[in-house]
């Protein structure tokens, strides 16, 4: 992998070597997912206040296409896939990484 000029072996901030270091990719590309967690937080919330404000206007503007049973056995069904996909997103963010 070719780094930009002045990350890496050739540039000022990196180290001896003919590689890159993890520390000059990581400054490269910018904050690393470990420290993003409120931003999947926000995300999943807002995620999830999106499905309930639409299962909100199914379940009052359109009654006869969308009863309220269909609308909370919906919101249901969504909220256990966000949540699922919100774990899974956090277990990723959560793995330390493997260094060779």
């Amino acid at each position: 992998m070719t780094l930009p000029k002045g990350y890496g072996s050739g540039g000022r901030k990196g180290g001896g070597g003919g590689g890159e270091s993890r520390d000059d990719i990581e400054r490269m590309i910018g904050r690393r997912v470990e420290n993003m967690k409120g931003v999947y937080i926000l995300g999943f919330a807002l995620c999830w206040a999106a499905t309930a404000g639409g299962v909100y206007v199914g379940v009052t503007v359109y009654p006869w296409a969308y009863p309220l049973p269909s609308g909370i056995y919906a919101l249901s069904v969504l909220t256990v896939i966000e949540a699922l996909g919100f774990f899974w997103i956090m277990k990723i963010v959560g793995e330390k990484p493997v260094r060779a």
